[in-house]
């Protein structure tokens, strides 16, 4: 059976699959709105760390072209060959003169920082910095030539150049701490910290870096060598985080940036949960206003459909419970009114078909008494004519019996056995014209306080005796049994007269079920109509004969026809 949804049913439905399509929607425009921004926030970032790489790169090309240039100085080639020209030239002045343009070289950068000249052939070490305490045999044969290292005792990052040329050996010695990379870090315009970073473990912060979560996130990079440019998002501390890197002019050193996502996020995630709160609420709304259309609709015009599918079916008595929508009242009370009226109307006609079923009784009743009353009325007149006055008083004090019984019209039901004692007077009656009835009762006594209807086996026994009995040659035998039948009954009336043909069976048969006709006879139609409208459609007259060998009616109820329709 296909299962129909009820209004409240559709739309609660309705209702969330277009908040679902809704949020779906939205859903995938905030998901491309944070994809879009994180693109977009790579692309920015990456940006500004490459401005600021190619500021440190440009610091770092001026002091490295300064050590350069210096290469190239005529007092600094001098210098170096100064034993081969020394008559020529004052070695304190060229000293001298080198010396300030050391100074010079140093101080014209941003900077701070030391340039140190070293000349083999002298052994004479010149700096800008005239307490630098390096030494030449551990410094520069410690040194890497033309690569950038960084002093971790002395937080320098130092570049050595060599420069062994024809006319004799002299080497440069670039240092700056990394203060000045501190300050650039410093400077940086955003949010977020950058920092430096290489692979040994070491690293370089402004003051307003929080170190703890950078090393986590540096260690997340490992060893792997960045030749462009990176940007990945990682997890840290419990949180994400954008990180951007590059490589950097000091070797091996990168510079790293990482923004919070959750704080670039926020606006888009404080939106999405105030629409998933909204969503929420106007879904709450439209159940609680579906439920409001379902009780104060649906419910009434359910409870309206219910009653008149009741009230088709019978149950007149329905009533509807007032529903508290006002604009049903008028349609249930109206509904209940109109269920009281046509109530009241079929009790009335069925009060009057009663009366006039009563009324039907009462006339089947007469329609019997008379029959028998002639019958007993010609037999008088015949004993009277031939002098028979023993038999006319015996005739008219049974006939009195009989109608001091028949006088009492009060009730419609007697018991068995005064129903068997008008018999017995019956019978006598007969007998009294023509001794040649044999009356047998055999009925149980548990049966005898049975109530039946008045005259219920008297046409039975008459129509016996006229039909069977009477047209049969010599004596003949009347039976009445009673049995009980589990919690009902059966009684039968039994002749050994001539029978029926099965024709004249089936055609008997075929008129009691119909209505009353003169062939059927009134007696035995009566008795069943009186029989079945008293015991209900469970009880029923059965008629059986065999054609010489005499006519059996069987009177049969079980205990739900007694129930069904009680006296």
């Amino acid at each position: 059976m296909t299962r129909k949804w009820s209004l409240f049913t559709k739309m609660v439905t309705f209702l969330a699959l277009l908040l679902l399509a809704i949020a779906g929607l939205y859903g995938y425009t905030v998901a491309t709105s944070i994809d879009t921004m994180q693109r977009e926030l790579e692309t920015s970032r990456l940006n500004q760390l490459k401005f600021l790489a190619d500021r440190l790169e440009n610091d770092i090309d001026q002091l490295t072209l300064n050590a350069y240039n210096l290469l190239q100085d005529p007092s600094v080639r001098d210098y170096a060959i100064l034993p081969a020209i020394e008559h020529l030239v004052d070695r304190n002045r060229l000293k001298m003169t080198i010396t300030e343009k050391l100074k010079l070289q140093s101080t014209a950068s941003a900077w701070t920082n030391t340039l140190t000249l070293y000349f083999p052939a002298t052994g004479d070490l010149l700096s800008s910095d005239p307490h630098s305490a390096l030494k030449s045999e551990y410094d520069f044969s410690q040194l890497v030539p033309d690569r950038w290292i960084y002093d971790h005792p002395t937080s320098e990052f130092i570049l050595y150049v060599p420069d062994r040329g024809r006319t004799g050996d002299v080497s440069v010695m670039l240092s700056f701490p990394a203060e000045n990379i501190r300050k650039l870090l410093a400077s940086y315009e955003g949010k977020s910290r950058p920092y430096l970073y290489h692979p040994s473990g070491r690293f370089i912060f402004d003051d307003h870096t929080e170190s703890t979560t950078a090393i986590r996130i540096a260690g997340q990079l490992g060893t792997r060598t960045i030749d462009g440019t990176l940007s990945m998002v990682t997890e840290a501390n419990g949180m994400s985080y954008l990180v951007s890197a590059m490589p950097t002019a000091l070797d091996d050193w990168m510079l790293i940036e990482y923004t919070p996502l959750e704080r670039i996020l926020q606006p888009i995630r404080k939106s999405t949960t105030l629409f998933a709160g909204a969503t929420a609420a106007l879904l709450l709304l439209g159940v609680l206003f579906a439920f409001e259309l379902y009780r104060n609709v649906q419910l009434p015009i359910r409870k309206l459909v219910n009653g008149l599918a009741r009230f088709k079916e019978g149950d007149y008595g329905v009533r509807i419970g007032i529903v508290p929508a006002r604009e049903f009242r008028l349609l249930t009370e109206g509904f209940n009114d109109m269920a009281k009226q046509v109530g009241d109307l079929i009790d009335k006609v069925l009060t009057e078909q009663i009366r006039a079923k009563e009324a039907e009784f009462k006339q089947l009743q007469s329609q019997i008494n008379p029959h028998f009353l002639y019958n007993c009325l010609f037999f008088i007149k015949s004993k009277a004519r031939v002098g028979d006055t023993e038999s006319v008083e015996a005739m008219a004090l049974s006939l009195g019996e009989y109608y001091r019984y028949m006088a009492r019209t009060d009730k419609d039901m007697v018991p068995l056995r005064s129903e068997l004692d008008l018999i017995r007077n019956y019978v006598s009656i007969l007998n009294l014209r023509k001794p040649r009835i044999d009356y047998i009762a055999d009925v149980d006594e548990e049966l005898m306080d049975l109530e039946i209807p008045r005259l219920l086996l008297q046409p039975l026994v008459e129509n016996a005796v006229l039909h069977g009995i009477e047209p049969k040659t010599g004596r003949g035998t009347l039976r009445i049994t009673g049995r009980r039948l589990g919690d009902g009954f059966v009684l039968t009336v039994e002749d050994d007269g001539v029978g029926m043909t099965d024709e004249t069976l089936m055609r008997l048969r075929g008129e009691l079920k119909g209505a009353k006709s003169e062939e059927a006879g009134y007696g035995v139609w009566n008795v069943r109509q009186r029989f079945v409208r008293k015991f209900g459609p469970g009880a029923v007259l059965e008629i059986d004969s065999k054609p010489g060998e005499g006519t059996t009616v069987t009177l049969r109820c079980d205990s739900r026809a007694q129930e069904a329709t009680p006296a």
